[in-house]
């Protein structure tokens, strides 16, 4: 018996998963349509907020290229930030692709002509992933708070309801633990980096994270998810809701959730169905946004952010197409992008 044929359960298993998430999000978006305050609401598309909601969703991943770049050249490579940035955008694509390693496969292929060889750009890609689906988690942590406070929190515990009040103390909280726990992180992350890379991509290659460098980073993911978080309120802008800046903080903790809690369920590629649950159930509960824009932002967040990948690769790509690699895939799975 081929291997192939001994391990057709995985993929099986993995598919499964993928359509029950889509079933369940089915049914929760078919209630959450049939409820009184949905058939009240006047939905009405605006598409003009697109636009920026496109731009700054391109603009929010650069900090994520400027970690990627720095890592790179401490461990050897000497990459520009063109080609960097070429790189990273055009391997947005592969998280789409079951198992989430063709985007490192992707990132390796074009930086090899471009001063870095594979081992290295697989190996800080996946770092870079890490870090940033880890200072994503942190920060929807950080902002639990503010988004809990469309819940009902008279049943909570007594902490549960003051941390609500006082959202300020648990951010600072956050921050000041995952100062205080940053060099066990540095060697952690390391570790993790070796271990979720696949083996024929990292070789003999090491990354050494240092504490300055895992500071850096995890400030620049902060601002990153931010920007996302602004492109998340205008997306809910086009679908109608009324929303202000003052609102910023909750966008940027359902922004930060949906995405890391779809990169972690390793089964979904990009994500799907995981994100867009997360995404709605985080929204609707909020005094200002209704279950139709969670909804239509939900489903406007796929389908933008998709477009949007697939013209940034494509100009990206195209724009200095003959120094290109050939890509080819990879078989293991490991954590890639966001």
């Amino acid at each position: 018996m081929t291997e192939g044929r001994k391990n057709w359960w995985k993929p099986a298993i993995k598919w499964t998963l993928v359509v029950l998430v889509l079933w369940f999000v089915f049914v929760r978006v078919r209630e959450l349509l049939g409820r009184d305050e949905f058939q009240a609401s006047e939905f009405e598309l605006q598409p003009l907020w697109l636009l920026p909601a496109a731009g700054l969703y391109l603009v929010g991943w650069l900090p994520s290229v400027w970690f990627w770049r720095r890592l790179i050249d401490q461990s050897g490579g000497n990459v520009s930030w063109f080609h960097a940035t070429r790189a990273y955008y055009c391997g947005h694509l592969g998280k789409y692709v079951p198992g989430k390693a063709m985007a490192l496969v992707i990132r390796a292929a074009l930086l090899k002509s471009h001063g870095c060889r594979p081992a290295i750009a697989a190996l800080t890609g996946t770092c870079e992933t890490l870090l940033l689906m880890l200072a994503g988690g942190l920060t929807a942590v950080a902002l639990s708070p503010i988004l809990a406070r469309g819940l009902d929190t008279s049943t909570w515990p007594e902490a549960a309801r003051w941390a609500v009040r006082h959202a300020l103390v648990p951010a600072g909280l956050v921050v000041l633990g995952s100062a205080i726990v940053l060099p066990v992180l540095a060697r952690l992350l390391s570790v993790l980096t070796r271990k979720l890379t696949p083996e024929e991509l990292r070789q003999d290659s090491t990354v050494r994270i240092t504490t300055g460098l895992l500071a850096s980073g995890l400030v620049g993911f902060v601002v990153c998810w931010f920007i996302q978080g602004l492109a998340v309120g205008c997306l809910l802008r086009s679908a109608g809701a009324e929303v202000t800046l003052d609102q910023w903080p909750v966008w940027t903790g359902a922004a930060a959730l949906a995405t890391a809690g779809g990169f972690f369920a390793l089964f979904a590629p990009g994500g799907v169905g995981v994100r867009e649950l997360l995404l709605i159930e985080t929204l609707r509960i909020q005094p200002e946004i209704g279950p139709a824009e969670a909804v239509a932002a939900a489903i406007l967040m796929r389908l933008v952010w998709l477009v949007t990948e697939i013209i940034a690769a494509g100009g990206l790509y195209w724009s200095d197409r003959e120094t290109a690699s050939p890509v080819t895939p990879s078989g293991p799975q490991t954590p890639s992008d966001s």
